[in-house]
């Protein structure tokens, strides 16, 4: 566990958090629960007297491997760092900034002020000692563990979220969010609150000073041998250490690594109209729910295409970046030199191929072919595909994730740097630096 840091040392006291929002009308459409796998669930114990101290041991949230990404640069003294798409190891930052749909890994990183986590980025931090707050608005994943926050954790209108055997020494805020949420041995100086969550959230082992509140999460909250003030609402049966622990058998495993997004739904760049069959040119345009022939992103442009078809290929040229929701290509998607994709959903009726570029993301699309990415230079992320050919990543330098794709053909890895991380894969084969995954 990361001690709290000694006397003498420079600290900067953590910024004011905003009060809690008040909770949503209830109404909304309930999300699927997609919650943890807790084991070794144990005995209760009263109330610390000191928020700092060791949490109770009653067990270990089921978490899958940190993204392997390559290390960043060495942080510079009274400057924010931006971790995008990198890893931070034991260095010590101020304050650490999470870019918008990018992913920061730190592994018992010092941060001497705020960690800021992105709309639809990712934030994987474990064994961090944090001065200040952390605070994400919008963002899709943030796994914070073994950690010790001077400051407060609130999360708010955004994707999944893990508070595991961490020492807190203000309050943990889950709000409105709409994936899977867990915390679990923490021990907390303050409040925990979760307010309209709609994606299901799991609470054992939690030693809080201050209260324990759950009001309009559809599901209601779950999970036992919590200890606080007062347990209210939704969590006020939720401490009963002198019953069994749940039955797990039929709670999934994992909350799977979540990918990182664009950080706006709608569009954001101006609409353009063309007519039905037309080959276009999209230089920083959005695409709507048109029917067209051939796409071309020119260099340095960028383009946005929601529920777009496209009887005929995209081409992605240097420079470009994209943001493909949910569109239907017949042909193939092509990329030389790309500096970022996403690609979200849909149907690619070709192959994909994603040469000499940047960061690209490929989330639950159907690919007819095969899927090729080769020589890029930053963070790939592959989760939910379906593809009927083969998988293939060579010789690419900035980290790659895969997590439950299915080829038909062969998932074949070879020369990256560093190697891909992932699982729950299925494939014909799996080869080389890909086999375990």
């Amino acid at each position: 566990m990361t001690t709290p840091r000694t006397a003498g040392t420079r600290r900067r006291a953590p910024s004011a958090l905003p009060a809690p929002k008040a909770a949503a009308p209830a109404g909304r459409a309930a999300a699927a629960l997609c919650a943890l796998l807790l084991a070794a669930c144990g005995g209760g114990g009263g109330a610390p007297d000191d928020p700092r101290a060791t949490p109770s041991g009653t067990g270990s949230i089921a978490l899958a491997p940190a993204p392997g990404l390559p290390a960043g640069a060495a942080p510079q003294p009274g400057a924010p760092y931006r971790c995008g798409n990198v890893s931070l190891g034991t260095a010590r930052s101020d304050d650490i900034q999470v870019p918008d749909g990018e992913v920061c890994v730190l592994a018992g990183t010092t941060v001497d002020g705020n960690i800021q986590v992105g709309r639809g980025s990712v934030l994987d931090a474990r064994g961090v000692t944090v001065v200040g707050n952390v605070q994400g608005e919008g963002a899709a994943s943030v796994v914070l563990v073994d950690a010790s926050v001077g400051g407060s954790v609130q999360l708010e209108q955004g994707g999944s979220g893990v508070v595991a055997d961490s020492r807190v020494t203000g309050d943990v805020q889950f709000d409105a969010q709409r994936g899977a949420l867990a915390a679990q041995a923490n021990q907390i100086g303050g409040n925990l609150q979760a307010m309209a969550n709609r994606g299901g959230l799991t609470l054992i082992g939690n030693r809080i000073v201050g209260n324990l509140q759950c009001k309009d999460n559809d599901p209601a909250p779950r999970g036992r041998d919590n200890v606080a003030a007062s347990l209210e609402d939704q969590c006020a049966a939720l401490q009963a250490p002198q019953l069994p622990p749940p039955d797990t058998s039929d709670w999934p495993p994992l909350v799977p690594p979540v990918s990182p997004l664009p950080p706006a739904e709608g569009p954001t760049l101006p609409i353009a109209v063309w007519p039905d069959g037309e080959n276009v040119s999209c230089r920083d345009r959005s695409l709507g729910a048109l029917n067209v022939a051939n796409v071309v992103v020119p260099a340095g442009a960028r383009c946005e295409l929601r529920g777009t078809r496209l009887t005929g290929n995209l081409l992605v040229e240097a420079g470009a970046t994209v943001d493909l929701r949910d569109a239907v290509i017949a042909g193939n998607v092509q990329a030389d030199g790309a500096q970022r994709l996403w690609l979200g959903g849909g149907r690619v009726g070709g192959s994909v191929q994603i040469e000499r570029s940047q960061a690209a993301t490929l989330d639950g699309t159907v690919v007819g072919g095969s899927v090729q990415l080769k020589a890029n230079g930053a963070l790939l992320w592959l989760q939910a595909l379906q593809v009927t050919g083969d998988i293939q990543l060579f010789d690419n330098r900035g980290g790659a994730t895969l997590v439950d794709n299915r080829a038909g053909g062969n998932l074949q890895c070879k020369d990256n740097q560093p190697a891909p991380t992932g699982g729950g894969n299925r494939a014909a084969s799996k080869e080389d630096q890909c086999r375990a995954l």
